[in-house]
């Protein structure tokens, strides 16, 4: 069966420079490890680091033949390809806006030389809301990508904020997606799990990031204003499906800054669309397929974090209708993207 997966990530040279220049957080640093290689250290945020292995970073740069190669030996027909975290938008304007065009322009030869098996997300420095709207719209209209990435908060602040509107409409009116990726918490949800550092991110903090994210978004009325807008979730929608009926049930209750038009679930169902990346385990993905429906979900592993294979196998061994399991593999896919079926 046709796979198209969603999430998967990579990084440039100039990028990782960037990264290694850079004196506050986030940056690069050498470190030896307990085998007595060299390798990279991300250090993402005060109490927040991440080990980069030689095998990973080459596996983030390659955006050639290896790649494909390890695609087909997995059975994925196409990655939708969109910059790994720490993200631009947390240095300098300048630095950012610039890394932004060089990394869009990379990111679109790349897939120009294999169309078929590449497409991709902008990279955005939304620090400038003005410009990253500007940047969208040349990655779109010009380079041809999908849509765009964003790497959740921005020192703390998130994207509901009203100054950030015109990269939410821009989006809206070129009919593309926001891929709204999870980052560390900010700092008072990371000093209470600093103490533990396996919880600052993908085990948990992550997760609470983008959740807190996405329902601030609906909070805000966003959706009322950009009704036909539509933002991706990795992680089978970290961990909302499973809450929307205790939000629904509370959210009358609660006092609101925004009066919305309606219920934060209809809006999760309408403008929000999920995918497979790094949850590979049929309890989980059963509530949130019982809960959104096949038409909201999209197949993809979150490479090189987590494996080809394993997500592949997940996603061909879930006990679903057949045309159902076709949608999440590719369809939904294709037709968010406007991509061209060849099944």
């Amino acid at each position: 069966m046709k796979k198209i997966s969603f999430e998967e990530h990579f990084f440039t040279n100039s990028h990782l420079d960037a990264l290694r220049a850079h004196k506050g957080y986030p940056r690069l640093e050498k470190f030896t490890d307990q085998n007595g290689n060299t390798a990279d250290r991300l250090m993402r945020m005060p109490g927040s680091f991440q080990d980069m292995s030689a095998t990973i970073v080459g596996r983030l740069l390659d955006l050639g033949e290896g790649r494909v190669a390890a695609m087909d030996a997995a059975g994925i027909d196409m990655q939708v390809l969109s910059m790994a975290g720490p993200g631009i938008e947390e240095l300098d304007l300048p630095t950012g806006r610039a890394l932004a065009k060089d990394i869009n322009d990379e990111l679109a030869e790349a897939i120009a030389r294999r169309p078929d098996r590449f497409t991709g997300l902008a990279t955005l420095a939304y620090g400038d809301p003005e410009g990253a709207a500007a940047e969208l719209e040349r990655a779109v209209t010009k380079l041809g990508l999908k849509g765009g990435k964003l790497n959740s908060h921005l020192a703390g602040e998130y994207l509901d904020h009203r100054k950030y509107r015109v990269l939410w409409e821009t989006a809206e009116r070129l009919g593309v997606p926001m891929m709204l990726h999870p980052k560390d918490p900010p700092a008072g949800v990371l000093t209470a799990l600093a103490d533990y550092p396996g919880l600052t991110q993908a085990a948990w903090g992550f997760a609470f990031d983008a959740a807190t994210h996405s329902l601030r978004l609906i909070a805000s009325g966003l959706f009322d204003a950009c009704p036909k807008l539509k933002i991706v979730l990795g992680h089978l929608g970290e961990s909302i499906p499973f809450w929307l009926w205790r939000i629904d049930n509370h959210w009358t209750r609660s006092p609101m800054t925004v009066a919305l038009q309606r219920r934060p679930s209809e809006y999760f169902l309408d403008n929000f669309l999920v995918s497979t990346s790094g949850m590979f385990h049929d309890p989980q993905f059963q509530c949130v397929y019982q809960t959104l429906g096949a038409d909201r979900i999209m197949f993809a592993v979150d490479y090189p974090y987590e494996a080809m294979e394993q997500g592949a196998r997940f996603i061909e061994g879930i006990v679903i209708p057949e045309g159902d399991k076709r949608k999440i593999c590719s369809g939904n896919a294709e037709k968010l993207l406007g991509l061209k079926s060849v099944e």
